[in-house]
């Protein structure tokens, strides 16, 4: 008797593309290790709607049926499902420090950051990744020299960002990566977040799991940079995912890659 695979859900805003990037990643690492569901929030919602429905149901209802609720894909894709049936959620959205959507009586607060303290449980409400400025800074990153090509950019800029990010990149085909492009996108972002940090010594994979959480980026990202000159570092949160999720052992391939 076979065990059964556990089910994941990965939860994305955008377009097509971050499809096609998430099921890039569950090509290479997930098929073997569970079934996984890749759910697009609707075209005229975003994380802040997500958790707004959320809270106004208290935080007593889940992301599974809220999203069936919102999505008509998400309800054709989950016709079969209940959001019993998966054991771990995940979420990946953009930074939006314009706080599209919310509502007025929220603009004053920062809830960026009480959205990753409500997404911080994969086995509950879901985990929050967040990318900076968004998805698509994974195609800074640079096979050969392994490392992202800037290491920042202006708030204002971030409109425009997402039509100029390199159309050349190594990164530009997500249907074509593999896991050399991945571990290496892994190495890359390791170093990104311990810099983001200004972390003086080598980080280990415990300072990693420690001290490089979503919650700590996004303190650091606002205090070096989001206050402190209205830029943010760029960094791309998929990577960071998958040296969380699958331990010390991909971390020491990532180092080597």
């Amino acid at each position: 008797m076979t065990n059964k695979k556990k089910r994941i859900a990965f939860i994305y805003e955008g377009v097509k593309a971050e499809e096609n990037l998430l099921s890039n990643m569950v090509k290479n690492f997930f098929d073997s290790k569970a079934d996984v569901s890749i759910l697009n929030c609707p075209a005229d919602g975003n994380i802040y709607m997500l958790w707004t429905r959320l809270k106004n149901d208290d935080f007593e209802t889940n992301v599974i049926d809220v999203l069936k609720e919102m999505s008509t894909v998400a309800r054709e894709r989950l016709r079969d499902l209940k959001a019993s049936d998966f054991s771990e959620i995940y979420l990946f959205f953009d930074y939006d420090g314009h706080h599209n959507n919310i509502k007025k009586e929220y603009l004053n607060r920062d809830i960026l950051q009480e959205m990753l303290q409500t997404f911080n449980n994969e086995t509950e409400l879901g985990k929050l990744y967040i990318s900076y400025p968004m998805i698509e800074s994974i195609k800074e990153i640079d096979i050969i020299k392994r490392e992202y090509k800037h290491l920042y950019l202006a708030l204002d800029d971030i409109t425009a960002y997402k039509q100029s990010v390199f159309s050349k990149s190594d990164f530009s085909n997500y249907n074509d990566l593999d896991e050399k492009h991945w571990l290496i996108a892994c190495n890359a972002s390791r170093r990104r977040a311990s810099l983001l940090v200004r972390y003086k010594n080598a980080c280990t994979y415990d300072c990693f799991i420690h001290n490089l959480g979503q919650e700590e980026l996004y303190f650091y990202q606002k205090r070096n940079y989001i206050n402190n000159g209205r830029f943010l570092c760029i960094l791309n949160s998929v990577p960071l995912f998958l040296l969380e999720y699958f331990e010390e052992d991909f971390w020491n391939r990532a180092i080597a890659a």
